[in-house]
């Protein structure tokens, strides 16, 4: 499904140059459960940013379904991740003065997809918040706020759901509670990618792929 070769990418500020990957080499399978682990600095989210297409790597080469995906200019990049990407983040990035059914609605509208009530409805009950669906996320607590979150992506219906360290706000009880989510999702057919800086996040991860200092480390 993913398959990068020698992918580099420099930050320059002012006359300083950062490497943040170095020469990466990957393949994610379909359908399946990835985490990739590092620490704080060591390339992990530019890594998921660059997979995402939510930024482009200096050189080397990304291939998506075989599809040459590192030469696209912002506007194609913006089509790809409409139709492929669906993104959760730390801080859950839901929109506080729009309603949890709202917020998981939002991709289906952006598609104009028919409809819509079952759609948002069955995603919401797959993450066990059908009964706040009329709450806003200021009401919720952190980890309802992540799996309203993880609704949302879920009624994109897109190929390939990356998490950027989704528990990472949460409490070890109410993390562990969202990786079963993310269990479940990867279940369902869908194919994850997960970074996070936790060994007992990673671990429960299908596979895991270590990086630091923006190297893949075997």
């Amino acid at each position: 499904m993913i398959r990068l070769e020698d992918i580099k990418k420099d930050y320059v500020n002012n006359k300083n140059c950062t490497h943040a990957l170095r020469g990466v080499d990957l393949h994610i399978r379909e359908g399946s459960f990835t985490g990739i682990i590092g620490t704080s600095g060591s390339g992990k989210s530019t890594l998921l940013n660059i997979i995402g297409g939510m930024d482009t790597p200096t050189e080397g080469k990304y291939y998506f379904y075989d599809e040459l995906i590192s030469d696209y200019n912002s506007e194609k990049l913006q089509k790809f991740r409409k139709k492929n990407i669906s993104f959760v983040f730390q801080n859950f990035a839901l929109m506080n003065r729009y309603s949890v059914y709202e917020n998981v609605e939002m991709p289906l509208l952006i598609r104009k997809v028919k409809n819509k009530k079952k759609i948002v409805m069955d995603c919401l009950e797959q993450m066990g918040i059908a009964d706040m669906a009329k709450k806003y996320p200021t009401q919720l607590s952190g980890g309802q706020q992540q799996r309203c979150a993880i609704a949302r992506a879920l009624a994109a219906d897109t190929p390939l759901l990356l998490a950027d360290e989704p528990t990472g706000a949460l409490d070890q009880k109410t993390g562990a509670d969202i990786i079963d989510c993310f269990k479940a999702v990867h279940k369902s057919g869908k194919t994850v990618i997960l970074i996070t800086h936790d060994m007992n996040v990673a671990a429960r991860c299908e596979e895991i792929i270590k990086i630091e200092d923006g190297l893949i480390q075997l």
